[in-house]
């Protein structure tokens, strides 16, 4: 892994997600081999990334085709080594560097997912395989057991090494108390083949550990395959999904074990697949039932200045996981032929990926250009718990893959939604993140510091250490500097001469040194052998180490060769898209000219736009002045107009008083009428228009003789029955009366020919929005003698400015009849009041100057 940025680092989210980048779902597509070259298949693959279904014709001769395409398509050719290197390989290149990632397997029943993703001894799947990248990565850099513990809430907490062996002292305690909890090879089983590859970029300045998971969502609940309960049981008790502080999803209370190399981890793999619910159905012999999660967790932790202890500070601690998800294939009832239980759980499963299809298709619906709502649909997360679960990868934690399986020889009704929907997921796009690489301003390269200082603090001692082929040369000389220590063969021998050989003594001083040498050169020639056995062993590491060695270098080599040939590709992939380049090219070209012809275009339209908008906002201020005069105009035309009505009310009104005033003085004029003529009640009504023509006679209240107590100044006139004037014919009234009006047919009725007839007045638009200027309300009652009599309450109509109507009420009318059977009582009352007038006056003018239009009332009686 490369280090990122050289600043010391800052306190931020384990990742941060790049707001305008994002990237496609990668879908995957996996034919399963036909077993018998008889059936016939409706697939075809056109290319790497193109497949075509077809269906055979029916009945009328009519057949359908479809043309899918997606990332890669897998034949029926290739190996589970070739699926795992394009599909999970770079996964675990990302979960390495702390990236987290997803992988769906979906398909129908009996497609070949459990397969693809668990595999079985001797060919492994993908999570098999996993197992050994990720170990082979991180040999020799992984921490010490129970450094890193989760904490229960979706994070891992640090521990020191004396805490880490306090750990595994009391696990080794329970171990040893419940030995069933350690897994055993069953007999029969196969030594699993391994996958040698390692993935040499990584950070060497940190300690990893792993972590697994295995959880099945079964009928909508979550129960974790890896729970301390006996083998074979099935019942356990559901997890729930919460959210950590991060935002991501995660199975609380799970358990996650840590795993020290592939074998370890295969084992727990094994043991919850025993307990993963699977039953057999015509489809498929092992069909599994539920939807499995397994979930390997890599905590990265930097080490410290010396590169030997972990910082056991949380914050620098990087977690990245990879999901890798095995759905329940969908199966029909009628074909898979399941009844009870088995239809049940089918009906569950379908329903669960039915809502994994809803949610990807809304994304995809809220991402789409043709989307025109301004606000997205929200997806359906807690719907399922499948989808609940990740549905943090869904809105940016991590990259998502998807691996469609299909069975060349299904129906082409299964076939199809399956394929569509691989292909609308691969339309959906998810935002990337990167990963937090942290850089506390430490040296790199510090681990492999350490250890090369360690062995040179000890420079006389052999070790054998396959690491690192220069430590052994620091060995070598320093065991040539011990050796040359031994070069001496022994005392030196005596000098002797011919003679001196027949003196025991002298010869017996050479027999000793002579002894003294043979033993020497026996201990040297031990120590020769020795020597020699420990190089042919250094021999055999170099050899060892040269083979492996050499073996990276074909690995390399055909890696490189890969490489060529990929640049060969580019290359012509280059040609290709130079050619393609000078095609666009020529079509800018053109497209620049025909841009500056349009803007040109453009730009007369703009200047043909601004005249247009100059002379309209001439006209405008011509019509605002103009709306401004008729409005000063309008208004003082109503104000003179209410000027005029002011005064005629005003001389109403005086005239009124006037009217009143000559009541008074008739009233007074009467009291000098004798015998049965003064016992009349004089009325007189405002509508009358003598009124207008005849002056009051003022009484002032002096004293006067009997000449001028009689009414020789007033001129009494013939009465005679006539209907109402106040009923302009000319004007238009509303008229407001009861639902059901009694009639009473009495002379005197309105005749009211522009109305308009209302039973219930609630709205205020009624009155100023009619047009109407005269205002009549009926009413019915009786009076005090149970005589029924109608009132018409008349009143005039005034707009006001603020665009209302006032009701001004100026007149009251009452219609009555009191005895309908003895003819009409007020022509029989008029002609009585004449046949009086005329008996007391002989001269009607004088008469007419005394009564002014009396209408209707009783005689009265004589004043006493």
């Amino acid at each position: 892994m490369k280090r990122v940025g050289s600043q010391p680092a800052k306190i931020q989210k384990k990742y941060r997600a790049e707001d305008d980048a994002k990237d496609p779902i990668q879908v995957y597509c996996r034919i399963r081999p036909v077993q018998s070259s008889l059936e016939s298949s409706c697939i075809k693959v056109l290319s790497d990334t193109e497949i075509q279904i077809h269906c055979p014709p029916d009945e009328r001769g009519i057949s359908r085709e479809g043309q899918f395409s997606y990332k890669k398509i897998f034949t029926e050719y290739e190996t589970q080594e070739v699926v795992f290197q394009d599909l999970g390989l770079p996964l675990i290149e990302q979960l390495l560097t702390g990236k987290s990632s997803l992988i769906f397997a979906y398909g129908i029943s009996g497609s070949g997912k459990s397969y693809t993703m668990t595999g079985n001894q001797e060919d492994g799947g993908i999570v098999g395989r996993c197992f050994d990248v990720i170990f082979n990565s991180i040999q020799n850099y992984q921490a010490r057991r129970f450094t890193f513990k989760p904490d229960k809430l979706n994070g891992f907490d640090v521990y020191s090494m004396e805490d880490a062996l306090f750990f595994k002292s009391e696990d080794f305690k329970n171990n040893v108390k419940n030995p069933s909890k350690t897994s055993k090879k069953k007999d029969g089983d196969t030594d699993r083949i391994p996958f040698n590859y390692k993935i040499m970029d990584i950070e060497q300045d940190v300690a990893y550990s792993v972590f697994i998971s295995y959880v099945e969502i079964y009928h909508n609940y979550v129960y974790d395959l890896l729970e301390d309960v006996s083998d074979g049981e099935i019942r356990r008790n559901s997890k729930i999904i919460r959210e950590d502080s991060n935002g991501n999803m995660y199975v609380h209370g799970v358990n996650e074990q840590e795993v020290f190399n592939a074998d370890e981890a295969f084992e727990w793999l094994r043991k919850g697949q025993l307990r993963k619910r699977t039953a057999p159905t015509f489809l498929n012999m092992d069909s599994s039932r539920s939807h499995t999660v397994f979930t390997i967790r890599v905590v990265q932790a930097p080490l410290d200045t010396d590169g030997v202890s972990i910082i056991q500070d949380k914050k620098y601690t990087v977690v990245s996981q990879l999901s890798l998800v095995d759905l329940a294939g969908s199966e029909r009832a009628g074909k898979a032929k399941t009844t009870g239980q088995r239809l049940q759980e089918a009906g569950e499963i379908n329903k669960s990926l039915s809502n994994l299809k809803q949610c990807l298709k809304i994304l995809y619906e809220n991402q789409s250009s043709s989307n025109l709502r301004n606000i997205a649909e929200k997806i359906p997360y807690r719907t399922s718990r499948l989808t609940h679960l990740f549905k943090s990868f869904f809105e940016g934690s991590g990259s998502i893959r998807m691996l469609i399986c299909i069975n060349p020889i299904s129906e082409y009704t299964e076939l199809l939604p399956v394929l569509q929907f691989g292909e609308m997921s691969g339309s959906v796009q998810v935002k990337r993140t990167t990963p937090l690489r942290m850089d506390i301003g430490l040296t790199p390269g510090r681990r492999k510091v350490i250890d090369v200082q360690s062995i040179n603090r000890i420079p006389c001692v052999i070790e054998e250490d396959t690491r690192f082929p220069q430590d052994n040369k620091i060995n070598y000389e320093s065991k040539e500097n011990c050796f040359g220590s031994y070069l001496n063969l022994g005392p030196p021998l005596p000098d002797l001469e011919v003679d001196d050989l027949l003196d025991n003594e002298k010869r017996q001083q050479l027999i000793t040194a002579l002894d003294q040498r043979i033993k020497k050169k026996e201990e040297l020639r031990a120590l020769l052998i020795t020597q020699s056995n420990d190089i042919r062993s250094q021999i055999v590491v170099l050899e060892s180490n040269y083979a492996g060695a050499k073996q990276e270098i074909n690995s390399l080599q055909i890696l490189r060769d890969q490489d060529t040939n990929k640049v060969k590709q580019y290359q012509n992939k280059s040609f290709l898209l130079e050619n393609e380049l000078a095609s666009l090219k020529r079509k800018l070209e053109f497209m620049d000219n025909e841009n500056k012809r349009l803007k040109s275009d453009l730009n007369a339209k703009d200047n043909m736009l601004n005249q247009v908008s100059v002379d309209k906002d001439l006209l405008k201020q011509k019509y605002n002045t103009k709306i401004v005069k008729k409005q000063e105009q309008l208004s003082r035309e109503f104000k003179d107009k209410w000027k005029v009505q002011e005064n005629e009310f005003e001389a109403k009104l005086q005239d009124k008083k006037r009217k009143l005033r000559h009541i008074k003085n008739i009233v007074e004029s009467t009291e000098n009428i004798p015998g049965h003529f003064s016992r009349r009640i004089v009325k007189r009504t405002l509508s009358d228009e003598s009124l207008n023509k005849i002056e009051p006679v003022v009484n002032n209240g002096k004293p006067t003789d009997s000449k001028q107590n009689e009414p020789s100044q007033a001129t009494l006139r013939y009465l005679r029955s006539r209907r109402s004037k106040s009923c302009d014919p000319h004007e238009r009234w509303i008229e407001h009366k009861p639902p059901v009006p009694i009639p009473l047919q009495t002379v005197m009725q309105p005749k009211l020919k522009k109305r308009k007839s209302i039973t219930k007045l609630t709205d205020a638009k009624t009155v100023s929005n009619n047009g109407a200027s005269k205002y009549c309300l009926l009413t019915q009652g009786s009076d005090e003698q149970g005589i029924p009599e109608a009132k018409l309450y008349k009143a005039d109509i005034i707009q006001t400015m603020g665009g209302g109507a006032q009701v001004v009420f100026n007149d009251v009318e009452t219609l009555k009849q009191d005895s309908p059977l003895s003819g009409s009582p007020v022509k029989n009352r008029i002609q009585a009041y004449n046949n009086e007038v005329k008996a007391h006056r002989g001269s009607p003018e004088d008469i007419q100057s005394k009564c002014y239009g009396i209408q209707g009332g009783y005689t009265p009686t004589s004043r006493k």
